[in-house]
């Protein structure tokens, strides 16, 4: 049986092996964790953090017509995400705080505890369109990672990629270090002309 790609697999794979290409060398695409090393020494389990309804509306939105009025399941589902629309506008999204990052940060942890494959070191990349990532946001974040990051099985790195930078968070020694991402997602355009 094969398992699917996601498209944040592909991209976290190409972000990770363009700015840390010294910690992982070329990774792979497997399951559980998501991106490995060659050699088996590290694993990264990658997760949208942008939610279940955001990306069907992202979905529905790519799907309609241009200058369309929009459809009633594009509005409920910005209702739902909490996008205001009005019609002489587009939709406005309203960006969220970094500390959304901790729930899925926790049950990204409880499933690392229920069984992956047997790997040196243990990383988290989460990805998000909707939450922020700013420089007063980065302190508080590091410290609440670190005080949840308590399991038999826990991880080193978290990658947070949002709003154009992708910050890394050093669990095991209490450090962050940011770096931006705008331009890598131009750069890994897949198709017949590259």
């Amino acid at each position: 049986m094969t398992r699917r790609t996601s498209p944040y697999e592909i991209y976290a794979k190409y972000v990770l092996e363009t700015l840390y290409g010294e910690r992982y060398g070329t990774l792979l695409l497997r399951d559980r964790p998501d991106l490995q090393t060659a050699d088996g020494s590290s694993g990264i389990e990658v997760t949208s953090v942008n939610g279940e309804a955001f990306e069907r509306l992202v979905t529905e939105i790519a799907m309609s017509k241009p200058y369309q009025a929009p459809s009633d399941r594009v509005l409920e589902l910005c209702a739902k995400c909490g996008i205001e629309y009005d019609s002489w506008q587009t939709f406005v999204i309203n960006p969220l705080p970094a500390a959304g990052f901790i729930e899925p940060f926790r049950k990204k942890l409880r499933k690392l505890n229920a069984g992956y494959a047997f790997l040196g070191r243990y990383d988290l990349f989460l990805y998000s369109d909707r939450h922020t990532l700013e420089d007063y946001e980065l302190e508080p974040l590091l410290e609440t990672l670190c005080d949840e990051n308590k399991a038999p099985i826990s991880y080193q790195y978290v990658y947070i990629d949002a709003g154009g930078r992708l910050a890394c968070f050093d669990l095991a020694y209490g450090s962050v270090e940011v770096q931006s991402t705008k331009g890598l997602r131009e750069k890994l355009r897949i198709g017949p002309d590259r």
